[in-house]
């Protein structure tokens, strides 16, 4: 099964460079951190979508965004990638992958454990929210282990 690659890079003035892969899809793109910073909402949304519970990112490039949504689907999870000319205009879905916790969740995850290591300006980036980060990690190792024991 393909596996979804996340890449965070380092942010510069406000700004974060962004690589997403999956099989045949790539997108790289530029987000700002305004006005929200969207490695917070990335961890806020895994924390949901750990737990059943649909929820979306979305990634500022000034006057563009880039819109994920993760949603439940039966045996795994769904991810909507859409664009819009800003954050209150229409959405083109540009691509939808489904996958399950192996194949969607723990590569964001680990993608926003990586960025949490890098060392980068405070003025250029706020480091991700600690509580959070560690509420994600926790769900997703009982969530790793639940499914090791089920085999």
């Amino acid at each position: 099964m393909n596996k979804l690659h996340l890449t965070l890079g380092n942010p510069k003035s406000g700004w974060l460079p962004i690589a997403l892969t999956f099989a045949d899809f790539e997108l790289k793109f530029t987000a700002s951190n305004i006005p929200e910073i969207p490695t917070d909402k990335l961890c806020e949304a895994l924390i949901l979508a750990v737990n059943g519970i649909e929820s979306e990112i979305c990634w500022n490039l000034e006057p563009e965004c880039y819109f994920f949504e993760l949603n439940k689907i039966r045996k795994g999870i769904e991810l909507n990638i859409s664009k819009s000319g800003g954050i209150t205009e229409n959405r083109n879905l540009i691509y939808k992958l489904a996958g399950d916790f192996e194949s969607v969740i723990l590569p964001m995850y680990r993608s926003l454990k990586k960025f949490n290591t890098l060392e980068f300006d405070k003025v250029d980036w706020k480091e991700i929210d600690q509580i959070k980060l560690n509420k994600l990690t926790e769900l997703v190792t009982e969530r790793k282990n639940y499914l090791q024991h089920r085999v």
